[in-house]
């Protein structure tokens, strides 16, 4: 199963092995063969997205 978000700050999605991470024009991709893994590291970033959108800077 292939996951998507996108906001304001920029894109992450997963494709069959790997996770491609877009903010403005600088492009990320990792290639992760392990579900899960991929699936952790997805929900780690997306939500990294949601507070750089909201708060302006990360929480951790």
């Amino acid at each position: 199963m292939n996951y998507h978000y996108k906001n304001s700050i920029g894109e992450v999605r997963t494709a069959t092995g790997f996770i491609l991470l877009r903010l403005d024009n600088a492009i990320k991709l990792w290639r992760i063969n392990d579900n899960i893994q991929r699936l952790q590291i997805y929900q780690m970033v997306a939500l990294d997205l949601m507070d750089l959108e909201e708060y302006g800077g990360l929480l951790i």
